[in-house]
């Protein structure tokens, strides 16, 4: 499977990045940075060092700096002002470099050199998704699969009280991109907030428990342990939730496992404006589309064991070291 992310990268996509990263079948093409947990510079040097850290192949290229016509708003406050659990300039830096070549430029590249065969994962503001069907619709057409985090339907919004972050940022790239008649899976919160990685469960593995406080800069274990303590402190004062939600990597394991995740299909719009900016609205699938399986499929649940035992068997041992007996 080829792959490819597109990401606003703080700490749930981090581990959606190990989880791509750490999947035998999927071949990472390239992973495209946007602004949205945190500015767009600290979102790229977080994708380049995780890339090395965790030896994918992929490239990377930087992406769209704000949303296509609002300010942008980050989540720092969830993610760390690096994006990754601390200060600005406390992780180090990486040896690559973003290619030159824009985000959305690549993205509308990549399906020409292998038709049909990308699947295009996104978990960010859909900014570089909008750009790239704006230059060439065609294109993104050819994606194999196109799997979309964001989004609230029967659930309170993670911003505001009917608004999920991704679509809040850039709601008008929202609306683009689910308006396109494009073939989408999107993963809302609605199915998202049951995806959990409980502190009991990271703290079950050897090296979550035993690192040292003078933990290696780039120990990848570390950056990511340091990351989900937190990602998962701010939830506990927020919530009261012992954990974190784990909303992208259920994207990225919705393109390993098609089966994991209950869909139905429609038409979904997206608010722009006024106190529900950035709210999805359903309506029924239109004809064509029902009646070509193509359209939006909105993910309303998934199979939690499914999910689980990827994360645990494809990020949290290779990472973190063993846990617990089977």
């Amino acid at each position: 499977m080829k792959m490819v992310l597109d990401m606003d990268t703080g700490v749930d996509d981090a581990i959606a990045i190990a989880l791509a990263g750490g999947s035998p079948e999927v071949e990472l093409l390239a992973i495209t940075s946007v602004a949205g947990n945190a500015p767009v510079e600290l979102c790229t040097r977080n994708c380049l060092l995780l890339n090395e850290l965790l030896e994918t192949d992929a490239v990377v290229a930087a992406g769209s700096c704000r949303p296509l016509a609002k300010e942008l708003l980050t989540a720092q406050e969830v993610h760390g002002a690096d994006g990754l659990g601390g200060r600005a300039g406390s992780l180090p830096e990486p040896a690559t470099s973003a290619l030159d070549e824009p985000a959305h430029e690549l993205l509308a590249r990549l399906p020409a050199d292998h038709p049909g065969e990308v699947t295009l994962v996104t978990t960010g503001p859909l900014t570089n998704i909008a750009l790239a069907l704006r230059a060439d619709a065609d294109a993104l057409a050819s994606y194999a699969r196109i799997i979309i985090m964001g989004g609230a339907f029967d659930v309170p919004g993670n911003t505001g009280p009917v608004a999920e972050f991704n679509f809040y940022v850039d709601p008008e790239a929202a609306a683009l991109v689910l308006g396109s008649g494009l073939d989408i899976t999107l993963v809302p919160l609605d199915a998202t907030t049951g995806a959990v990685l409980t502190r009991t469960a990271l703290a079950a593995h050897e090296r979550a428990r035993g690192l040292p406080a003078d933990r290696p800069p780039r120990d990848v274990a570390a950056i990511l342990l340091r990351a989900l303590d937190h990602y998962m402190e701010f939830q506990f004062d927020e919530s009261g939730l012992d954990g974190g939600y784990m909303h992208d990597p259920l994207a990225v394991a919705a393109a390993l496992d098609a089966g994991i995740l209950e869909t139905r299909n429609m038409r979904v719009d997206v608010v722009t404006s006024g106190p529900d900016r950035g709210r999805t609205v359903r309506g029924p699938a239109q004809a064509h589309a029902a009646a070509s399986g193509r359209g939006v499929h909105v993910a309303f649940g998934h199979d939690d064991g499914a999910f689980k035992r990827l994360l645990e068997e494809r990020v949290l041992r290779p990472v973190f070291g063993p846990g617990p007996p089977r």
